[in-house]
């Protein structure tokens, strides 16, 4: 039975219509303390559920590290229940996420670099003074055995020609695709756009809550191990949280210097409006910058960001190249078996952007530094680890042997070049011949981040208890 007044928000529902956020980061050097910190949340209903009776001006939602359990004073019998990803922790788990060189934990932001975070605090507001003055709220709630750890994390969508939009630093619609979940309600027309697994007929169905929600069946029926006692984990799940740093003047002079070649493999030459590095971009992301998609509109955006279209029947990719981002992110029925392959693989992501958005012509004078806070949730971290380990950082299964990702993937060390390559097959439909784009850069790179457990609200109050007993 699914009661999302037990669920904390921004997990089966996302936080579309609330464009700020903050994420503040806390040590807890007093359990007694944090836990009577945690019940006045509580107390004051200040933890948002899924379902709220009035919609709120801002939000606040509370998840923990491994290390930040131990310090609010679980359990031993009841830490080691626990996944062993998240007993690690990600900067331990560095190699095995690709996070090497740049990207390699010793190169990492604080808190992250400096610190183990305990502690999550996420604030999403609808305005700009809403959102400061929740965060201050919680500030002054503050006690003595906790610590905020400096500098917290600023974001949002990002504002260009003064409006806000749902575009990421390169420019691409972003957030365009979760999960359909069984049980959860369409609450809006972004609910709607997004689309579960596909069947052997070529149609999609929902995916059981269970592959993101501990304590319900998964999609093989059975429900994921869950952590003791049954009443911690019931209606939790586990969060991803990463800081990628997007280097958006790389990504753009790229592109230029890839161009006239690019254009050179496609006779007749492009439509008035669509330049080169449009189409190439496209094509290493896999959808136009409008969020439709190359295998509905192979040739020029269609300003349609349906979901429901797959990929059997594209599987040479003369539309969406193989090795493209999203095609690899979430391969639909690339792999076969009636997308069996990739069913339990799913994220349920909740991405948001930070740093300003960098207007074309003020490259040479860009210091700031931009990207995405990266937000998955899942029912355990192998579905996230095994995305990362397989298909953004390894091709094997796109028939791209060891070429990775060429948006988001690292770049290891190929016959003494760290770079990366990636194939654009041709499309005999329109006599556009194959390109290869070699010497990719790093475009991406790891600024920090942890796992998290997210318990449900009446989690949070066996904690704030002190009672858990596994």
């Amino acid at each position: 039975m699914l009661n999302l007044t037990n669920i904390q928000g921004n997990i089966l529902r996302g936080y579309a219509s609330f464009p700020h956020a903050q994420f503040l980061f806390f040590a807890i050097d007093n359990a007694d303390d944090a836990k009577a910190f945690i019940r006045r949340l509580l107390d004051m209903e200040a933890v948002t559920p899924a379902l709220w009776r009035a919609k709120p001006d801002a939000t606040l939602n509370i998840a923990f590290t491994f290390e930040g359990l131990r310090a609010l004073g679980v359990p031993a019998e009841s830490l080691a229940t626990f996944p062993s990803e998240f007993q690690e922790g990600m900067k331990h788990r560095a190699d095995e996420l690709g996070d090497i060189d740049e990207s390699s934990p010793e190169h990492w932001d604080d808190p992250w670099r400096t610190h183990r975070v305990h502690m999550l605090i996420t604030i999403y507001g609808r305005t700009e003074p809403a959102l400061a003055a929740h965060c201050q709220r919680l500030r002054d709630l503050l006690p003595n055995g906790m610590q905020e750890l400096k500098p917290d994390q600023p974001a949002g969508q990002l504002q260009i020609d003064g409006k806000l939009t749902r575009k990421e630093h390169f420019g691409f619609e972003d957030g365009l695709s979760n999960p359909a979940v069984e049980g959860v309600p369409d609450r809006d027309s972004k609910d709607r756009e997004n689309v579960g697994n596909p069947d052997d007929k070529g149609r999609f169905r929902k995916i059981p809550l269970g592959e993101f929600l501990l304590g319900h069946p998964g999609d093989g029926g059975e429900l994921a191990p869950m952590p003791l006692p049954h009443l911690l984990a019931h209606d939790g799940t586990y969060l991803v949280f990463r800081k990628l740093e997007q280097d958006v003047v790389r990504f753009r002079r790229y592109l230029e210097q890839q161009a006239d070649a690019f254009a050179r493999a496609i006779p007749g030459g492009l439509p008035p409006d669509i330049t080169a590095q449009d189409f190439l971009a496209a094509k290493m992301m896999g959808r136009w910058q409008d969020g439709s998609s190359l295998i509905n509109y192979p040739e020029r955006p269609g300003k349609d960001r349906r979901n429901t279209f797959g990929y059997a029947g594209d599987p040479a990719g003369a539309r969406c190249p193989l090795g493209a981002h999203v095609r690899r992110a979430n391969p639909r029925d690339a792999l076969g078996f009636g997308g069996k392959t990739m069913s339990r693989h799913r994220l349920i992501r909740r991405g948001i952007a930070y740093g300003k958005f960098l207007p074309r012509g003020e490259e040479p004078e860009s210091q700031e530094t931009r990207g995405i806070i990266f937000i998955a949730l899942n029912s355990g971290f192998d579905q996230f680890e095994f995305v990362q380990q397989k298909w953004m950082n390894f091709g094997d299964d796109f028939e791209q042997g060891n070429d990775t990702d060429p948006i988001a993937g690292n770049r290891p060390v190929i016959g003494g070049r760290r770079s990366a390559q990636m194939m654009i097959p041709g499309d005999e439909a329109s006599g556009r011949r194959p390109f290869i784009c070699f010497d990719i850069p790093r475009f991406v790179t790891t600024r920090g981040g942890d796992y998290f457990f997210v318990p449900s609200l009446a989690a949070l109050g066996l904690l704030a208890s002190g009672r858990v007993v596994a």
